[in-house]
């Protein structure tokens, strides 16, 4: 079996903030919520950090 990838500080933060707003709200952060929250300039930048997620 192969090993899971570590995520990264910043990564674990993005997956954290998501299962907790899909707890809360039953829906997961928009990218320009996760930008707001984690003081991104651009849900550009959220975006990029969730496709590194998911290739995990």
């Amino acid at each position: 079996m192969l090993d899971s990838p570590k995520l990264t500080a910043r990564q674990q933060q993005i997956l954290d903030l998501i299962q907790t707003a899909i707890a809360r709200t039953g829906a997961p952060p928009t990218r320009a919520e996760i930008a707001a929250e984690l003081g991104f300039k651009s849900a550009n930048a959220a975006e990029e950090h969730l496709q590194a997620l998911a290739r995990k």
